[in-house]
């Protein structure tokens, strides 16, 4: 055979060699496996409460919010309320028809609000710690317990406890920490919220509100995931005659901060009974504590921006879609639990 065509030939065998080396075998198709089982989200039963405490001292009450699955606290809130003075701190909304029970230069105002300034006073006693950090750090600590091992902290010192919660700094931990199971214990005995998730991913916010008239101010919760709202608490706080009404706890010594001394600052749902009758003599015929969850019961599962859209109606559209409750101001605490909402992120 003539070399031209032997080399022409062994070049065509090596092309067709490579080519044949270089191709990769077809891997088989993995078969679909149509039984494969989805796991369902992880279902909690969640509940709410919120309870008002002596925790620190005689001039300030405290608000204890809590939520818990079982016997187990996942999320707390704890904030004071003083008589601050007026030149330096922001009271509560509605103060300034409020002001008519407080003595000349005073307002009632959250610690948490005034932070800076309050933090400030506090330094000056030589504290380190911003008494917002300090609840936060508290609440950090207490959840993912149980309400016993919370119960059994509570029960050791201060310096104990300064020991074992480290960031915090406040000497009346002890108080705290019991705010913080009356409040669980308090949500174990309300209704309960199944939600589908990971409870890791709830957050909780607080705010104060103008939600009904210009007398009292609304104080609302939310538990959101995302822009989901989990689960929501209200209350409104009113001065009311100390001879029918439980005041909030220290009322005694808050009382010298009045212009009469007769008044209590107290919850409307502690003096729900109370409180209704007198509603009832308007015509109303749900109470008040009532008409509160109904509206929590109907945002649990809304996302932010529903409840946004829902509080820009008017209260007849808002009854009508609320069907259960009578609140003429339910837009009020609709707007109020966005605004706790939005507090979260």
């Amino acid at each position: 055979m003539p070399k031209k065509i032997i080399g022409l030939f062994t070049a065509l065998l090596c092309a067709v060699t490579v080519a044949g080396c270089s191709t990769k075998p077809t891997e088989p198709e993995k078969p679909v496996d149509d039984n494969k089982v989805v796991e369902p989200a992880a279902k909690a039963e969640l509940q709410i409460g919120q309870v008002e405490a002596a925790a620190h001292g005689t001039k300030c009450f405290t608000t204890a919010t809590v939520v818990v699955e079982g016997d187990k606290i996942l999320l707390a809130y704890i904030d004071d309320y003083q008589y601050l003075s007026a030149a330096d701190a922001t009271g509560i909304p509605n103060s300034e028809t409020l002001a008519d029970y407080w003595n000349e230069g005073l307002v009632l105002g959250s610690k948490r609000v005034n932070a800076e300034m309050y933090s400030a006073n506090m330094a000056k006693s030589g504290s380190t710690v911003a008494i917002d950090v300090n609840y936060n750090t508290i609440q950090d600590y207490v959840a993912g317990k149980t309400i016993a091992e919370v119960e059994e902290l509570a029960g050791k010192t201060s310096d104990e406890l300064i020991d074992t919660i480290s960031g915090a700094t406040l000497v009346d931990m002890p108080g705290y920490l019991n705010a913080i199971v009356e409040a669980a214990k308090a949500a174990q005995g309300n209704p309960k919220v199944t939600y589908e998730g990971d409870v890791a991913a709830l957050k909780i916010g607080q705010v104060e509100a103008a939600a009904h008239g210009t007398k009292c101010f609304t104080l609302a919760t939310a538990v959101t995931d995302g822009d989901k709202v989990v689960l929501a608490y209200i209350d409104d706080f009113q001065y009311l005659d100390g001879a029918e009404a439980t005041g909030v706890p220290n009322s005694e010594t808050l009382k010298d901060n009045l212009t009469d001394p007769t008044k209590v600052l107290g919850s409307k749902r502690v003096n729900a009974e109370m409180y209704s009758a007198n509603m009832a003599k308007s015509g109303a015929t749900i109470a008040i504590d009532e008409n509160f969850n109904m509206v929590q019961d109907y945002v649990a599962g809304k996302t932010i921006a529903e409840l946004k859209e829902l509080g820009g109606k008017s209260s007849e559209e808002v009854l009508d879609t609320i069907s259960s409750t009578t609140l003429v101001d339910a837009p009020g605490y609709v707007n109020a639990i966005v605004m706790a909402a939005t507090a979260s992120k």
